[in-house]
């Protein structure tokens, strides 16, 4: 027998066509202030809307008829409160930030399913994990290790019939497409730690539809992503070994969503721009060297953006000769790269308003008057556009170093030319101005030096 709210749910589904629907509730304690709404691409989060609570904490967002269906994000300045779903119909909601889990959903088909699932896989992930512990412990012939595989087995059954259930009476949410791609696939009976690893290399995305565009508004690629780069990450081995297995993991991933252009161009774009955050070059260098946006019917511009940023890659992979630098400050002034006297050279681009460039300079100090390193040279681009805090941070640091600065922000020149994004960047070049490494922090870079002892 159908359960009732399976009926209420299917009741609200069936809501007339109107205008504008509405996102709106209370938030518990959030009087009079200012809230902000988001959308989901993939992790990133875009700013669609504004409003502010009354005296009750009481909130309404408008949205078009035609808003993209996909996950949306409510927060409070930098701060984010919940996420939600929107699939074309109107939202009622209450949310106590004091108390722990989601909001309380008084109007919302798609919400109440959605949410409700995130509740059964946070269940089904922390039994899931206790009794593979125990199968890892106990012998397989032991009757307790045959006990506990079976109750794992009718634990997957009755988690899969869940599954099941949603994707039968609620076809045309959004959270349908959602629970196909992320819930997880059936293991077979006595698995121990390496055919689990194993067992994900190969299989981990067997549910995951790569044709269904719409998760793109989601962060459903994206966290599978994440998981499945987490079954090639090894403790306690080189970075060159690590970045080797992260490279296959690539492969797979950008294999399988090459059956969609869209999808395939958002992934390599998402795997590019963590690699870069973390530093693994050779990965992102691996990348470059094999793949090519696809031409699908796409986005254009963001199609041209990925194109521009993958043969920026390839011009700067680690290998490579460096763009000169020929930088002129205001009082005109003209420094170049090629009047560096040194074997080894940093180019760092930083800001004075940037926290982590901020955080790494007396570090790099540190290394920069190391004589245990072989000797090196700094030049430090600021994409600062104000003088006054460009020159208030370089007192404060006492950088020993070359400092320029254009005051151009991102339109500098050599920012521009070595395909800056993000502070703080840098490149370990030799004599020739050929690019040794592209260290992300002051270890990274005295590891590197290091190696060239």
């Amino acid at each position: 027998m159908r359960s009732s709210l399976t009926l209420f749910l299917i009741l609200l589904l069936a809501v007339t066509a109107q205008a504008q629907f509405k996102v709106e509730g209370t938030i518990s304690g959030y009087l009079n202030r200012n809230l902000i709404l988001l959308e989901y691409f993939g992790d990133e989060h875009r700013i669609l809307d504004s409003t502010d609570t009354d005296g009750n904490g009481w909130f309404s967002f408008e949205m078009e008829r035609d808003a993209p269906i996909g996950m949306y994000s409510i927060a409070a300045g930098k701060s984010p409160l919940f996420n939600l779903i929107f699939n074309r119909e109107n939202i009622i909601l209450k949310y106590n930030p004091g108390e722990l889990g989601p909001p309380e959903f008084i109007q919302s088909a798609e919400n109440l399913i959605y949410f409700d699932f995130l509740v059964q896989s946070d269940l089904y992930d922390q039994k899931s994990s206790m009794l593979m512990e125990i199968l890892q412990y106990y012998p397989e012939r032991d009757s307790f290790h045959v006990y506990t595989a079976g109750h794992f087995q009718n634990l997957q059954t009755e988690f899969r019939a869940y599954t099941e259930m949603i994707l039968n009476d609620f076809p045309t949410t959004l959270v349908s497409h959602i629970v196909k791609s992320s819930r997880p696939v059936m293991y077979p009976d006595n698995m121990d730690w390496e055919k689990y690893i194993s067992f994900n290399q190969r299989h981990f995305f067997d549910e995951t539809d790569f044709n269904d565009t719409i998760l793109i508004r989601t962060n459903v690629f994206t966290a599978k992503a994440i998981d499945y780069l987490g079954f090639y990450s090894i403790n306690n081995q080189s970075k060159a070994l690590q970045e080797e297995f992260f490279a296959q993991a690539v492969d797979t991933i950008l294999h399988k969503a090459m059956v969609n252009g869209k999808v395939y161009n958002f992934l390599m774009q998402y795997l590019i721009e963590g690699f870069e955050m973390y530093g693994f070059e050779r990965v992102i260098s691996h990348i470059a060297a094999i793949y090519e946006p696809a031409n699908a019917c796409v986005n254009e511009e963001r199609k041209s953006e990925l194109e521009k940023r993958m043969e920026n890659l390839r011009k700067l992979a680690v290998g490579n000769i460096a763009p000169d630098i020929a930088i002129k400050d205001p009082q005109g002034n003209t420094f170049d790269l090629a009047s560096i006297d040194s074997d080894l050279t940093v180019v760092l681009f930083w800001a004075s308003w940037c926290p982590h460039c901020n955080q790494m300079m007396p570090g790099l100090k540190e290394a920069y008057e190391d004589n245990s390193l072989p000797d090196f040279e700094i030049l430090a681009i600021s994409i600062d556009t104000s003088a006054t805090d460009y020159s208030q941070a370089l007192a404060l640091h006492a950088s020993p170093w070359i400092n320029y600065s254009e005051f151009k922000g991102w339109d500098s020149q050599a920012a521009i030319d070595f395909s800056i994004y993000a502070t703080p960047t840098m490149f370990l070049l030799d004599g020739n101005r050929k690019i040794l490494a592209r260290p992300v922090t002051v270890r990274d870079l005295r590891y590197e030096l290091q190696t060239l002892k």
